[in-house]
């Protein structure tokens, strides 16, 4: 009875819902989002204001499988690999629910589209929201992240909470989502400065959200592959490279 019942069935039954009302609203309108259409945005900005969830979803789910194929093929097939050791079972089973949190996500980004001022009304591009976006990400969310991930090694976090994501000992791209709850809040959080302060202020857009969005689960991803997929002599090629990324081998 819980098998079906369970968490599975309650993740179909919402995204099923969430996709039910982006059918409704797109095809059909409602009263609300045809005023604010009508005022400041054209259907296809209201369709896609209304179309987070499934679209952040999907952009989530589709991005990680497709880096977690690649990386336990290249894992599998040994070429290149930073830890010389196969995957365990304990590991496998400690990482089997990373996907909850494409959805927790996807319901966090959903409810701020309508908490947040000029939330369901976001053009799809402004260049002075991605600008904003890009300079809040260099040198607030970079600098943050630094103090937050040292204060996380720390022996009492450490103990507690980032001591499970280092568990892992032959990394892979979902690694870097295997978090306990309150640590991905705090990542959450801390990630969401460049898109809720561009959306508060009037300036943020589509483009800019969604890109940052890829950006930061590529570079999530990409770090935590057991194998370079960058050169290295491509950093000594563009040495300032390494000011802009991270690799496997400093994860």
């Amino acid at each position: 009875m819980y098998g079906f019942w369970g968490w599975d069935t309650f993740r179909l039954a919402l995204e099923a819902t969430w996709e039910l009302q982006v059918f409704i609203i797109g095809t059909m309108g409602d009263e609300e989002h045809v005023h604010v259409c009508n005022k400041e945005g054209s259907n296809g900005e209201r369709l896609f204001n209304v179309s987070h969830f499934p679209i952040f979803a999907v952009k989530n789910g589709s991005q990680s499988d497709l880096y977690l194929s690649l990386s336990r093929y290249r894992t599998a097939k040994g070429n290149n690999r930073i830890v010389d050791k196969s995957l365990d079972f304990d590991q496998v089973d400690r990482e089997t629910n990373w996907d909850d949190q494409i959805l927790f996500t996807a319901i966090l980004h959903y409810l701020a589209a309508y908490i947040l001022p000029n939330g369901r009304n976001i053009a799809i591009w402004r260049t002075d929201g991605v600008i904003i976006t890009i300079v809040l990400h260099a040198f607030v969310v970079e600098f943050l992240y630094y103090w937050l991930h040292r204060a996380l090694h720390h022996h009492y976090l450490y103990s507690r909470y980032h001591s499970h994501h280092h568990s892992s000992i032959v990394t892979e791209p979902i690694t870097s989502v295997t978090h306990p709850f309150a640590e991905l809040l705090a990542y959450i959080f801390l990630f969401s400065i460049p898109p809720a302060t561009t959306t508060v202020t009037g300036i943020g857009s589509q483009a800019a959200i969604f890109g940052y969005m890829i950006y930061i689960d590529f570079m999530n991803n990409l770090g935590h592959c057991n194998f370079e997929f960058i050169p290295k002599w491509f950093f000594s090629v563009f040495p300032p490279l390494k000011y802009l990324m991270y690799t496997p081998s400093y994860v």
